[in-house]
């Protein structure tokens, strides 16, 4: 969990897109992207990262926190 923790921590937007996922729920690429004011294509290649490790999941063109993702989250909140 340590080592997710600070996979996430190594990068302002992972944390960015967590805490979003978090407390939105379920969006779309396009969507974090553009409330997140950040270029597509930097979000595509982190959520790509996040989705690798398992911190959340894509159904269809929707992302949304996993199990792992709302703990390391979580713990990321009380740093």
């Amino acid at each position: 969990m340590n080592e997710l923790i600070g996979f996430v921590n190594g990068n302002n937007i992972r944390q960015k897109v967590l805490s979003l996922l978090s407390s939105k729920g379920e969006m779309d690429g396009k969507r974090i992207a553009k409330t997140l004011r950040v270029v597509y294509l930097t979000i595509a290649k982190t959520l790509e990262e996040l989705e690798e490790k398992e911190l959340i999941d894509k159904k269809e063109e929707m992302y949304s926190l996993t199990e792992t993702g709302v703990k390391v989250e979580k713990m990321i909140q009380q740093i």
